[in-house]
């Protein structure tokens, strides 16, 4: 069973809530948007329900609740380290199919890859409370059901907003303890969009060897077309909810400099310099092999390790946010084309040749 709540009950929980949880939730960041004047759709700390935007898809995806842009990991005083601290209250965070499947990824990379658990991403993860906001319909760019990350079970409660109120389903018995006696019993099921106006098709949906995908791609000049198109910007993944990158630096305090604190701040593998070496080395001077490094580990490197999922769960944001408007879902499909083709001529490479000596021996 759920509850229905009118924005005054649903104001009414808030306001119980906050106490206990810090509440996130994709707002409107004031003049803070992609374009002069306009304003950003982002994941804020809310206090009321009218913060709450549901009917767009953010411009942000809601990482930063567990990935902050910059972190402080711990301070430092001489030869004395004292690791920083975070919030008591957990965090209650409305998010949608494809950034919980998201955060999965992300749970990966940070508690599994290497079998090497990273303390400061799993203490922030442990506080995590997920609402998953039902999706109506398929958003501009969206590309979830390609992906298979439309769906998912892993929430603690679901949420479906109307112009009147909400439906408001929680798994977890402490967060329906705040719902007793409060608004009015309904049947309520999340729905998941089932189609995409944008579809893809990866790669391994032609070929099912990682490596030989990425042989056939690695060398490709249809990357070169993207060293004038992409300027390196790096917006694609700041908005992506499953990019990792972070770059750690010390920072010591002007007052005495063996006082200060060591932190990790988010970065991007398509910025200049990231793969930059000691000796003035860099694996990817050219922002077109910067992209092939991406687009190889959202949709081959990153499943050929873990085993299943692809790393890129279909949100769109990158093609949403990219000032050249380069379409991730059109390098996707492109390189799944470009595999085919080769594949194709190899077959048919194979078949000619052999015809030939057919016909040497007859």
């Amino acid at each position: 069973m759920a509850t229905y709540l009118t924005h005054t009950e649903l104001n009414q929980i808030i306001q119980t809530l906050l106490p206990h949880y810090n509440i996130l939730a994709p707002g409107y960041e004031n003049k803070g948007g992609r374009f002069a004047g306009t304003d950003n759709l982002t994941y804020l700390s809310v206090t009321q329900a009218s913060d709450i935007v549901w009917q767009e898809k953010s411009h942000f995806s809601p990482k930063e609740a567990v990935t902050p842009i910059t972190q402080t990991l711990f301070h430092f005083n001489g030869n004395e380290l004292r690791e920083s601290k975070i919030e008591a209250r957990p965090t209650l965070i409305f998010l949608r199919a494809c950034d919980i499947n998201a955060l999965k990824r992300l749970d990966h990379m940070y508690l599994n890859n290497g079998n090497n658990e990273d303390i400061y991403y799993r203490r922030l993860r442990q506080q995590l409370k997920l609402v998953l906001i039902e999706c109506a319909q398929s958003f501009e760019n969206c590309f979830c059901v390609s992906m298979n990350s439309n769906t998912t079970d892993n929430y603690d409660a679901a949420v479906r907003f109307d112009a009147n109120g909400v439906a408001f389903m929680a798994k977890d018995p402490e967060l329906q303890s705040y719902l007793n006696n409060t608004g009015k019993e309904i049947e309520f099921t999340p729905q998941f969009v089932q189609s995409n106006p944008t579809k893809v098709r990866t790669p391994d949906q032609v070929c099912n060897d990682p490596n030989l995908i990425r042989q056939i791609l690695h060398k490709h000049p249809v990357w070169s077309e993207y060293d004038s198109r992409c300027i390196g910007c790096g917006r694609c993944t700041t908005s992506c909810p499953t990019c990792s990158c972070y770059n750690m630096f010390d920072v010591a305090y002007d007052e005495n400099h063996k006082v200060g604190e060591r932190r990790r701040q988010q970065a991007s593998c398509m910025t200049n310099g990231f793969a930059d070496m000691a000796g003035g080395h860099s694996f990817r001077d050219k922002t077109g092999e910067r992209l092939r490094y991406r687009a190889l580990h959202k949709v081959n490197d990153y499943k050929a390790r873990q085993g299943h999922d692809h790393m890129c769960v279909g949100c769109g944001r990158c093609d949403d946010r990219c000032p050249h408007y380069i379409s991730f879902t059109n390098i996707i499909n492109r390189m799944t084309d470009i595999v085919e083709q080769h594949l194709n001529d190899e077959v048919e490479h194979a078949f000619s040749t052999h015809q030939k000596i057919e016909v040497t021996h007859v």
